[in-house]
């Protein structure tokens, strides 16, 4: 595995190696039960053994990452329409003789 990443780590799989040992009890559904009942006694050894000094106490969360964004659909260019001028003015009507 790897070695912890914070004190606080290392400190939770010291006492979840205490417990897979049988030097400590842990209650049902406590944090460090539940470490010492999914990992292998190898993995737990190879977090706890890890030098607690200049770890951080705690590792902030990953910042969540945004989906992404759908591309945006093409956009459809359309001809300009044809403009007539001077609709509406009347026509006068010569008169011929």
């Amino acid at each position: 595995m790897s070695p912890a990443r914070s004190k606080n780590q290392a400190i939770a799989m010291n006492l979840a190696q205490a417990v897979q040992k049988g030097k400590a009890t842990a209650t049902p559904g406590s944090p460090s039960a539940q470490i010492a009942g999914s990992m292998a006694p190898s993995d737990v050894a190879d977090f706890a053994t890890t030098p607690q000094a200049g770890l951080p106490q705690r590792v902030a969360p990953a910042a969540p990452v945004a989906p992404p964004r759908a591309p945006k659909p093409p956009t459809v260019k359309r001809k300009p329409q044809m403009r007539v001028k001077n609709v509406g003015k009347p026509v006068k009507k010569m008169k011929f003789m």
